[in-house]
């Protein structure tokens, strides 16, 4: 009788870890940009080679970025090359996040995230195969990411819908055009202004265009009246409930205060605060 308790309690135990663990992987995969992202981009890096891969939907890019093209990097480092990079950030163990950071904040592109390994090449990238073949790895840790495993498993399931003959190759030197823009952010065509709530000048300028890349529409670039410490994105009406709310307040990690029906002529207004400087050029 003892002994029958014992395993009844032991598989109660084990059946709520589980339960446990599913539940957190349930509130993860939720809260996971890939969720309720429409476009996807993320970094592809080699020791030889830098590439950008989009997708939406089933159709898919991969755009490739000269190694040797000097580059002002963020967090205080000055200028080197693209293909430097990674070796730079390492002797701080942060190749893949000093790589990640002069994407989005040096050349204001949104990428979401890296995956790395020495033999990484344009042409190793065969979809859709390939790619599903690289967040397999991923999961497995032979390939250096910084998704967590939630984002990786709606990654893989997401790259099952490209399909091979949507996929292109695009040239960075001819610019970057719409490769990064969301078509979603295109459709709702909320009228954003961006203000500087500091006294670091072009901040404004680089947050919108960021926003731009993305799709976004820009109607104004300022200074605002105070400074601030934290970044703050103010919305107007409805907007609060957007998908480009919801990307905005990803890219931006700001405050959030609603006008309750005051008259503005912009849908969303970002202010960008201290936070968002320092995150910029603050040394590790």
């Amino acid at each position: 009788m003892a002994k029958r308790l014992i395993i009844f309690l032991f598989l109660v135990i084990l059946g709520g870890f589980f339960v446990s663990r599913g539940i957190k992987l349930g509130k993860s995969i939720k809260n996971s940009p890939f969720w309720y992202f429409k476009r996807v981009n993320f970094i592809l890096l080699g020791d030889k080679s830098a590439s950008v891969f989009s997708f939406e939907g089933s159709e898919s890019k991969l755009m490739e970025f000269p190694f040797q093209e000097k580059i002002d990097l963020p967090r205080g480092f000055g200028q080197y090359e693209l293909g430097k990079i990674y070796q730079l950030g390492e002797l701080e163990k942060r190749g893949g996040q000093l790589f990640l950071e002069t994407f989005q904040k040096s050349l204001n592109l949104p990428v979401l995230g890296y995956f790395y390994q020495d033999e990484f090449g344009t042409e190793n990238y065969r979809l859709p195969r390939g790619f599903q073949k690289i967040i397999n790895q991923s999961m497995k840790k032979k390939v250096k990411t910084n998704f967590k495993l939630s984002d990786l498993f709606i990654l893989y399931f997401r790259t099952r819908k490209i399909s091979p003959l949507s996929f292109k190759k695009e040239d960075y030197q001819n610019g970057i055009n719409d490769f990064f823009k969301d078509e979603k952010i295109r459709e709702e065509a909320l009228a954003v202004e961006i203000l500087n709530g500091t006294s670091h000048q072009g901040l404004a300028q680089k947050g919108a265009e960021l926003w731009e890349n993305l799709g976004g529409r820009v109607i104004r670039v300022a200074d605002y009246s105070e400074k601030l410490p934290k970044s703050l994105l103010i919305t107007k009406g409805e907007s609060n409930k957007s998908y480009s709310y919801k990307i905005m307040k990803y890219f931006f990690n700001s405050d959030d205060r609603d006008l309750k029906g005051e008259e503005d002529r912009a849908d969303m207004t970002l202010i960008l605060g201290e936070d968002y400087w320092k995150n910029m050029v603050e040394k590790w």
